[in-house]
């Protein structure tokens, strides 16, 4: 057990490429979080506080990155005032600041990142909630590349019947990304009343919406999608939430690979009221996890191995003092480490084998932080995030990205001036997609005389920001300038020549 005198909030495990295992925990409010390395034994060897002490910061998870280093997301009010505003932070193999990035949005109060998940390109995707000036976009998508440079933001605004959506967490897939999250819905029938369901939203690579399920819709069930989604080798999804018909229960939900509802089970019949945290898998038929709640009323708190339906194969509780559990994490050799909390101020490690039995202690001596020559210190970490701003933009009919030509009319120079950025909606089964990308390769500009013939094209490199052209030799007429990026065209600028 772990403890430094402060409260405890949201924490998150994961192990390191040393066998060892980093902790993530949230010390409000005293302004900062707290990472905590282990052997693979549970004992510390470092610890990193990240903050100032007097801004509100708060991060939702941690993950391992390419390099063997560390990725972070949450919220931070070090360039807000009283308010968070979502971040994503680098660190490197030893723990040390490698880039931080804060995205600003004026006029919002409430808006966070939620889940950060690496790619294995190296890049990264950033879950946000409200990071847009509009009430009716709740949920964003940001990747950024290995540098943190910016690459694309994707808002998904939900059809009339959905209200209210809350993001928790992101999956990367072969194929793309799944975002898990909850909103109110109505029952078939009755829409003049919503009711929690678990929301999910399945995109490609390039953060394109492929398929959305409101899970609930067509079976009745209510209640809140919780963090993790495992996906079978058959290409099934399986979930947890909390199930609300009668009292928040948790519950364990399953959907197929093209967004169809198929299944959901009680954890534990009668556990009421109760919760859950991670979802992993043991083999390709058996699924562990963890419950949590009163059962005839006693308080348990156990471990759950269950088949595919969600039917409870064996379990095993974990000590009674135990508060609530986290997040669990499967470790390279098939166990499973899960962090609790322990009266607010404790952090419980704990570690099963796959037979749900405590793993033994190892004796063998491993070779910790092999990457850093140095060793690595204890430290706090005050980062100095770079801001991301004016990333806003309109609910629905967004404006073709701005290229400037001028003068207008011209007649023997003009100077075209490329966008900083691209804008594209997509409206697929009632969600709209406003996608804002940042980077790209390059663009083609092309011209068209009033016949339609074209007159010029040209690769414009992201790199070039404007383009000064000769026209004092052209016929006197009007000109369609065209800026096609990805096959499709974004932006179209008529010219009059005399």
């Amino acid at each position: 057990m772990f403890t430094d005198g402060k409260f405890v909030d949201v924490t998150w495990v994961i192990e390191t490429y040393d066998k060892g295992y980093l902790v993530l925990d949230n010390e409000n409010p005293s302004g900062y979080i707290w990472l905590i390395k282990t052997d693979i034994n549970g004992n510390k060897l470092w610890q990193k506080r990240i903050g100032n002490g007097q801004s509100h910061i708060r991060f939702g998870n941690i993950e391992e990155t390419l390099d063997n280093g560390y990725i972070l997301a949450g919220g931070f009010s070090k360039y807000g005032g009283q308010y968070d505003d979502p971040a994503i932070i680098k660190l490197n193999s030893c723990g040390e600041l490698d880039w931080c990035e804060v995205i600003k949005t004026p006029g919002v109060t409430n808006d966070f990142a939620t889940r950060v998940k690496p790619t294995p390109q190296g890049d990264y995707v950033l879950l946000t909630l409200y990071s847009n000036p509009d009430a009716d976009s709740c949920i964003q998508l940001f990747k950024f590349n290995g540098n943190g440079n910016l690459l694309w933001k994707h808002s998904y605004f939900p059809d009339s019947l959905i209200w209210a959506p809350e993001v928790h967490d992101v999956r990367v897939d072969g194929d793309g990304y799944l975002i898990s999250a909850m909103c109110y819905y109505p029952d078939p029938g009755n829409p003049t009343v919503g009711w929690e369901r678990p929301y999910y939203i399945k995109t490609d690579t390039a953060g394109n919406i492929l398929w959305w399920l409101v899970y609930g819709s067509g079976n009745s069930f209510r209640g809140f999608a919780w963090d993790a989604t495992i996906k079978s080798s058959t290409g099934n999804y399986y979930s947890i939430a909390l199930h609300s018909n009668y009292c928040d229960a948790p519950a364990f939900v399953k959907f197929m690979g093209n967004g169809q509802e198929s299944y959901y089970h009680d954890f534990i019949p009668g556990l009421c009221p109760g919760g859950s945290a991670s979802i992993n898998w043991v083999d390709d038929s058996t699924i562990i996890s963890t419950a949590y709640g009163r059962l005839n009323g006693n308080m348990v708190h156990r471990w759950i191995k269950m088949d595919t339906l969600g039917i409870m194969k064996s379990f095993k509780d974990f000590p009674a003092w135990i508060d609530g559990t986290t997040h669990t994490t499967r470790t390279s050799d098939n166990k499973f480490v899960s962090v609790a909390l322990v009266n607010d101020f404790w952090l419980y490690l704990s570690k099963l084998n796959s037979n749900m039995e405590y793993d033994t202690v190892y004796t063998h001596q491993f070779t910790y932080d092999s990457l850093c020559s140095g060793g690595v210190s204890s430290d706090t970490i005050n980062p100095d995030c770079g801001l991301i701003v004016g990333i806003d933009e309109p609910q629905v009919e967004a404006e073709s990205s701005r290229m400037k030509i001028y003068p207008n009319p011209a007649s023997e120079w003009l100077t075209i001036e490329f966008p900083e950025y691209i804008k594209q909606i997509e409206r697929k089964s009632g969600i709209t997609s406003s996608s804002v990308y940042y980077q790209w390769k390059n663009s083609t500009l092309e011209v068209f005389n009033i016949e339609g013939k074209k007159i010029l094209e040209k690769e414009i490199p992201k790199s070039m920001t404007e383009l000064v052209i000769d026209i004092s030799n052209w016929t006197r007429g009007i000109y369609l300038f065209r800026l096609t990026w990805n096959h499709e065209i974004i932006a179209n600028v008529k010219e009059i020549i005399q």
